[in-house]
């Protein structure tokens, strides 16, 4: 009999951080998983790692590939996959014991809600801290997530069979944003389910591909829409306000990305555009006139301070 949950794990050059994550799943209080492992090329000890873990007992399925990218080691991993519903957990981060039952209880019981997930803990250089202060949308969330996506894929458990209706997985050609790209996809018609307690644990560390390739996330947020309007015509029409409040973000995200080199100009050309949409976008068009320093100390205060990626 196929287990309840499959559990996706995507590696490469891993090994710094695995055995802790792998930890984390050993702990889970539920026990009708198996752990679908892609192993992407990795050069470093990431293969015996799994082994040991394989040895002891462990339901793994293990999968081992030339290197081919986030994306497509994904979808791998979705086709290795026996379980009615998928769990997602990055090689860096943690899941609490109780994770897969909270989520796997919720998933039977709402069987009109086809994606769960939950708040996390962040942590950074020894730090820790609650990533939500307000519990997040549940029901149809679509229009909301675009104007504040909430989701961080190590705390997602979907029913399978909704992406088996869409017809193809994450986005290839993505490296930052084929999580959004897909959910999003599944949300359009679908309902999803917050639980208001931390379930993962999210590294924030330098090696993370979202600070190593940042310049990269406001066009692949571009293309992502892009996709939508090619999908429905009357996208643009329906979520109008949604829209022009993240294409506003967009602006920002190249901003940001500009300040993270301190191209002051750069960064004031991307925003100018949006200054007007509120008091935020304004405050950031305004900063840029002054020394990168004070953009970067009030940027931090305003995305949470610490656990800005400019610090």
């Amino acid at each position: 009999m196929p287990p309840k949950v499959s559990i996706n794990l995507c590696c490469y050059n891993s090994e710094k951080f695995l055995q802790e994550t792998l930890r984390s799943v050993e702990e889970q209080t539920f026990t009708d998983w198996e752990l679908v492992v892609i192993n992407d090329g990795s050069s470093d000890s990431t293969e015996s790692i799994i082994m040991e873990f394989k040895s002891r007992g462990f339901p793994v399925v293990y999968h081992y590939q030339e290197n081919r990218g986030l994306g497509y080691s994904r979808n791998r991993a979705i086709e290795l996959s026996s379980g009615e519903y998928l769990a997602f957990i990055d090689h860096d981060d943690m899941w609490l014991p109780e994770k897969t039952v909270e989520q796997v209880d919720v998933v039977k019981s709402c069987q009109d809600v086809d994606l769960v997930y939950s708040n996390l803990f962040v942590t950074k250089k020894g730090r820790q801290m609650l990533f939500h202060k307000k519990r997040q949308s549940s029901g149809y969330v679509f229009d909301k997530f675009l104007r504040y996506y909430p989701v961080s894929i190590s705390t997602v458990m979907i029913r399978k069979s909704s992406l088996d209706r869409l017809g193809d997985f994450f986005d290839s050609n993505l490296i930052l944003t084929e999580e959004f790209d897909l959910f999003m996809r599944v949300l359009y018609r679908s309902k999803a389910a917050y639980i208001d307690q931390p379930l993962a644990v999210y590294r924030i560390h330098p090696g993370m591909s979202s600070i190593k390739y940042i310049e990269k996330f406001p066009d692949e947020m571009a293309y992502t829409i892009g996709k939508f309007k090619k999908m429905d015509p009357s996208f643009e029409a329906k979520y109008s306000s949604e829209l022009d409040y993240l294409n506003a973000k967009i602006g920002y995200y190249r901003a940001r990305a500009e300040m993270l080199h301190n191209n002051t100009q750069k960064a004031r050309a991307c925003l100018y555009p949006f200054r007007l949409t509120d008091y935020r976008f304004f405050l950031l068009y305004v900063i840029t006139f002054f020394p990168p320093k004070v953009w970067h100390k009030i940027h931090s205060f305003m995305t949470k301070g610490a656990f800005s990626e400019s610090d």
